[in-house]
């Protein structure tokens, strides 16, 4: 197999690397190839290397350095796979039932997207926007993050954000935009719509005026004031799960 030669302090993007990232890879179709440490006494890299095996993919044992140059001085647990093209799905054109989808503005750390994917995946969102641009992208940092949820959210990537938030509102969703400010609703009084496009905004300035425009309402979390703000990832828990509690999942 053609060896990986990254750039300097350069993690390849179509690399995820440790075990549970590495185990969804393979449980989506996503692998290509995987590469394990030689002499890894490990017995769940064990099992991924018999899977990826079993589906016929190429595998190699390297040198641990050979990883740790791969992903950065990443924490791999001595396994990696190499990526093909992620799926992505569609905005949905009509919604005639309960349904979340998330909406991502200009958020920049693969921490926080990864956390915002896992969320995404454990309320069962319909779809999770992540624009192309001015924001972070589905990095081996992402996947890392999330372990390994990001193959499994349901990530819709359009090149125009607020044409993005347009047509969610053509498809029946009311927009809530989470920024605070007086405008805001307490967002754990709020009616949150059955159907509902949650806008989060990024790390510095949060949710853009042209979104913040374009949104029918907008939402935010008490908190003690000795508090300015929390991370993204642990707000788009708090507020999906707010709107999950009056619209619970039907068995």
């Amino acid at each position: 197999m053609a060896r990986l030669r990254p750039k300097p302090n350069a993690t390849p993007d179509d690399l995820a690397f440790g075990v549970h990232p590495s185990a969804l890879a393979l449980q989506e179709g996503l692998a290509r190839c995987l590469l394990y440490a030689e002499g890894s006494a490990n017995p769940r890299v064990a099992t991924l290397v018999d899977k990826a095996h079993a589906q016929g993919l190429s595998v190699e044992a390297v040198a641990p350095d050979r990883l740790a140059e791969l992903t950065g001085g990443g924490v791999h647990q001595g396994v990696l796979v190499r990526l093909g093209p992620l799926p992505t799905v569609q905005i949905p054109l009509a919604v005639s039932a309960a349904s979340l989808a998330l909406v991502l503005d200009g958020i920049t750390d693969p921490q926080n997207l990864g956390a915002v994917l896992r969320v995404s995946v454990a309320v069962a969102a319909a779809c999770v926007v992540v624009p192309l641009r001015r924001g972070a992208t589905l990095t081996p940092g992402v996947h890392r993050a999330s372990a390994g949820l990001s193959f499994l959210a349901p990530v819709t990537a359009p090149q125009n954000l607020a044409r993005a938030v347009t047509q969610l509102k053509e498809a029946g969703y009311w927009v809530v935009a989470a920024a605070p400010g007086t405008a805001a609703e307490d967002a754990t009084t709020f009616a949150w719509p059955e159907r509902t496009a949650l806008i989060l905004g990024g790390e510095e300035r949060g949710v853009g005026r042209l979104l913040l425009d374009r949104s029918d309402f907008r939402v935010a979390l008490p908190m003690d004031s000795r508090v300015e703000s929390l991370n993204v990832g642990v707000a788009s828990g708090a507020l999906a799960y707010l709107w999950r509690a009056r619209w619970p999942a039907r068995t």
